[in-house]
């Protein structure tokens, strides 16, 4: 343990959080769709934005000849679709399949998606493409999928749960003879060729359905993909609190592993909204073995008080830790009064018997006046002392002061 400060307290906090890494929500950037009324082998799609290099495209496909299979899709950028579900008949005679292309490769200008079937279809080929940000493009990001077909006024894709919170859950149902509606709780993003493309970005571990309304032979999909994991430059596995002895606080954190952490810097507020800086303490750059740390707040403010860590990376990154809470014995801290607060030339002490101190909130004494006896109010001099929050201490007593 590394003790640097000493302080006063009397209360007991604890908690203990894991942030190594923290998932982003998935966001929809665009979709399209196409449809050709004819006897092809072949139809392609062009999204309408120039996309961006390492999102996710999923594409789905349908014809009306069940005998024939989707012998490849491309696009004009080179990416690999892999195949969600397989080749699925339904209705009278439909045939619809789901692929997707993850960390796909972009360029200057938009995709444009191509779907080429073995043999011609009889009189429909369709094409929808949607694309979205913040997927997993470091391993395959697909987590889940399901395909349901029916015949009814009620359409849902069958449930699937999603192995990690914030993933992306995309939807889409298709129907052979009536317009397909959504049903509610997902983002609507194509309702064309009366059919319905939808999603959830951000979705939680519960079970998750893609429904809809429609009536006649449909088909339903449902695929979930996780999310980017931004990786922080530590794993804190425990960041707590305890009063010691003389009524001090000690805050204590560890982490598991680091990354060019720099330092910590310990910080605290006394409405959980303004932050000031209670002291400093080193990191240890970079380790995958547990590291203890330990600081002593040597002047709390009466009342609630309100910690968190600030961790900064060796490039200036910063990163804040959850907030924890310590609610200090009033009558311990503080009977003395200083004023003007904020000061800007001199402050008057009231309160005090012996010597008044002043500390930065880093801890460092700044200058030290001493009491004549019988003296009721003590004047003194800030000329010197820059711009900031300083520590007033006499004796057991403490508070905390501003100079503008």
């Amino acid at each position: 343990m590394k003790n640097l400060y000493l302080s006063f307290a009397l209360f007991l906090g604890i908690g203990s959080l894991s942030f190594s890494a923290v998932a982003q929500s998935p966001v929809h950037k665009q979709t399209t769709s196409n449809i050709i009324l004819n006897n092809v082998d072949n139809i392609a799609v062009t999204l309408p934005n120039v996309s961006t290099s390492g999102n996710l495209i999923v594409v789905e496909v349908t014809w009306d000849k069940q005998n024939r299979t989707l012998a490849s899709l491309t696009d004009s950028k080179g990416n690999t679709y892999r195949q969600i579900a397989a080749e699925t008949n339904w209705g009278t005679m439909y045939r619809s399949t789901l692929y997707y292309a993850y960390n796909i490769s972009a360029g200057s200008t938009p995709i444009t998606i191509t779907a080429n079937l073995d043999h011609k279809t009889q009189n429909l080929l369709e094409i929808y493409a949607s694309e979205y940000s913040n997927i997993m493009s470091v391993a395959d990001p697909l987590d889940k999928a399901k395909t349901t077909t029916g015949s009814g006024a009620a359409i849902n894709s069958g449930s699937v749960t999603p192995t990690t919170a914030n993933q992306l859950v995309y939807g889409i149902a298709i129907g052979e003879s009536v317009k397909i509606n959504a049903a509610g709780g997902y983002n609507v993003r194509s309702t064309d060729q009366d059919n319905v493309v939808e999603d959830i970005t951000g979705a939680s571990t519960s079970s998750q359905s893609a429904g809809f309304t429609g009536g006649g032979n449909w088909i339903a999909q449902v695929a979930t993909f996780k999310p980017t994991l931004i990786s922080l430059p530590i794993d804190l596995s425990v960041f707590d609190v305890k009063a010691v002895q003389d009524n001090k606080v000690e805050l204590n954190w560890a982490t598991a592993s680091e990354s060019n952490n720099d330092y910590f810097e310990i910080e605290r507020s006394n409405d959980g909204q303004e932050w000031s800086a209670a002291g400093r303490v080193n990191g240890s750059g970079t380790t995958n073995t547990t590291v203890n740390y330990s600081f002593v707040d040597e002047h709390p403010n009466a009342g609630v008080n309100y910690y968190r860590l600030k961790q900064v990376d060796l490039d200036g990154k910063a990163s804040i830790s959850k907030t924890i809470t310590v609610r200090i014995d009033e009558a311990a801290v503080s009977t003395i009064k200083a004023y003007p607060n904020p000061a800007t030339s001199y402050l008057v002490v009231e309160g005090a018997s012996q010597a008044i101190t002043l500390y930065s909130t880093s801890g460092q004494r700044m200058l030290v006046r001493v009491v004549p006896d019988g003296e009721t109010k003590t004047t003194i001099d800030l000329a010197g002392l820059p711009k900031g929050a300083y520590f007033v201490k006499a004796g057991e007593k403490s508070m905390l002061i501003y100079k503008q």
